[in-house]
């Protein structure tokens, strides 16, 4: 079906640009993005988007020039005069691997030949700027953020532009409200605000234009995606509701296995309709598997990086990976800067099986360069297509449509 796809998509390309450009006229894409995909062989979509993303560190250096390239092309858009950027990580943590992910953003900047600092926005340093040494050898500097007036500025500088690489989960933080500066990606598109719901209706909205271009089935490139609100896991009335809407779900997916003879048994996954890091969410075969989840399980659903407790969910088609790297399963994150694909990463797992999440404690990542694919030893690296890169033309194109709907979703934050 890979090859199939792909083939559609080469032949299709131009329309297929001009059909972007089109949609993209009127809407500010986030300057950056990554997407966690799921092949199963009869289907391959985007499970997952992320606005504000960590591990640009496990990117292929051979990518660095790239992501350089169209950070530059980007901020040259939106801000043409700019010239000093301060990136805004995130404040929960001093965790080490989390800040080389930073330390990365920042060379890429500098790459692109901007004038870089890195803001901090936790608790007083008790040094500013205090230097902090990184498992890779590097160093980074942070800086206490300040706001003076309507400008935010730190020890070195006051910056033209902020990049922000915290999902702003417990609402957008005071130094960077109303200020002067302008700040990509929006803070609006925080976890505060932004939904999974809302993504997953624009993106599959989005594929069934795509899908009709290709003579295909929207299916083929989209989760199945329902949503229950104001759930409270304490209460067995919102558990029943939420099982009921688990047997619908199920039900469609099982209408598709029959329409296309898949032998597979269906699942399904319920998902914080607000959240990142693999939390608030869990799997299941059948309503009466939810009904019976345990306290533990149901405490998993209502566990979060902010402080407030999930109250929304999405129940959504269970994709199994197929592929698999040294036997153990994998699935590809990409990522995207204004759009445009600027490498990626395999998320593999050795504890987890196909039809898990694999975002979760323990995973670890391989490396998405071809030059990489190409050297990984016979049976190492199963990606069930006979050419690698009609995998990478699929799974770019779901990203760019991710980012989409990501700056579609910004446009709703904005008008509510």
């Amino acid at each position: 079906m890979i090859e199939a796809l792909a083939k559609k998509m080469h032949e299709k390309e131009k329309k297929l640009n001009d059909w972007f450009l089109k949609k993209s006229e009127k809407v500010i894409l986030p300057i950056t993005i990554s997407v966690d995909i799921r092949n199963a062989g009869y289907k391959i979509s985007v499970v997952d988007t992320n606005v504000f993303p960590a591990g640009f560190n496990n990117l292929c250096n051979n990518f660095s020039k790239i992501a350089a390239e169209n950070l530059s092309r980007y901020l040259e858009t939106v801000r043409p005069k700019a010239k000093k950027v301060l990136l805004v990580p995130e404040a929960f943590t001093r965790n080490l691997n989390y800040f080389e992910n930073i330390k990365a953003l920042e060379n890429l900047l500098k790459l692109a030949g901007y004038t870089v600092a890195v803001g901090f926005l936790g608790e007083p340093l008790p040094k500013d700027p205090q230097e902090t040494k990184l498992p890779s050898g590097e160093i980074l500097k942070l800086e206490q953020m300040r706001k003076n007036g309507n400008r935010v500025r730190v020890h070195s500088m006051e910056p033209d532009l902020l990049i922000l690489n915290n999902d702003c989960s417990d609402g957008i933080p005071e130094v960077i409200q109303k200020i002067d500066q302008p700040v990509y990606p929006t803070p609006e598109l925080g976890w505060h605000s932004r939904r999974k719901k809302h993504h997953f209706l624009i993106y599959c909205q989005l594929i069934e234009e795509i899908a009709k271009m290709l003579g295909t089935d929207c299916w083929r490139f989209c989760p199945i995606t329902s949503a229950e609100h104001d759930v409270n896991m304490n209460m067995e009335a919102d558990i029943e509701r939420v099982a009921k809407r688990i047997e619908k779900v199920l039900g469609k997916i099982a209408e598709k296995y029959k329409k296309y003879e898949i032998i597979e048994k269906p699942y399904c996954f319920i998902k914080s309709s607000a959240g990142t890091f693999g939390l608030g969410m869990t799997h299941v075969e059948s309503p009466e598997e939810f009904l019976h989840l345990n306290r533990k399980a149901r405490q998993k659903l209502t566990s979060s990086k902010g402080k407030e407790i999930p109250s929304e969910f999405i129940i959504q088609e269970g994709i199994p990976t197929i592929d698999s790297f040294e036997k153990a399963p994998i699935e590809p994150v990409l990522y995207f800067i204004g759009g445009e694909s600027v490498g990626g990463f395999f998320r593999i797992h050795e504890q987890k099986d196909n039809r898990t999440s694999l975002n979760a404690p323990g995973a670890r990542f391989e490396c998405l360069c071809f030059h990489k694919i190409t050297e990984v030893k016979p049976g190492e690296l199963t990606l069930h297509c006979k050419d690698h890169e009609d995998f990478f033309t699929i799974a770019k194109w779901l990203g760019k449509i991710a980012t989409l709907a990501a700056g579609m979703e910004q446009q709703i934050v904005q008008s509510a």
